[in-house]
């Protein structure tokens, strides 16, 4: 399958809820296309994953681009 042709939702980047690892480290699971990317444990992480997507990390904020669930940008615990 391709990461065009998941589409589970309209967002390019979705990222989910905070959780805590086994370290106690706060991060958020990143889907690129409703396909998982890896855990940001900061805003600087989600745009790592952007720019590995191909995205423009610019476009953090851009409506439409990144899908914050359970707070946004600033929220990590």
């Amino acid at each position: 399958m391709s990461i065009f042709s998941a589409g589970r939702n309209d967002s390019h980047i979705t990222v989910h809820r905070p959780h805590t690892d086994a370290a106690g480290q706060h991060y958020r699971r990143v889907d690129f296309f409703g396909l998982e990317v890896g855990r940001a444990y900061t805003r600087e992480d989600v745009k790592t994953f952007m720019v590995q997507c191909a995205l423009d990390p610019a476009l953090l904020d851009q409506p439409g681009v990144v899908e914050w669930f359970g707070g946004g940008p600033d929220v990590w615990e």
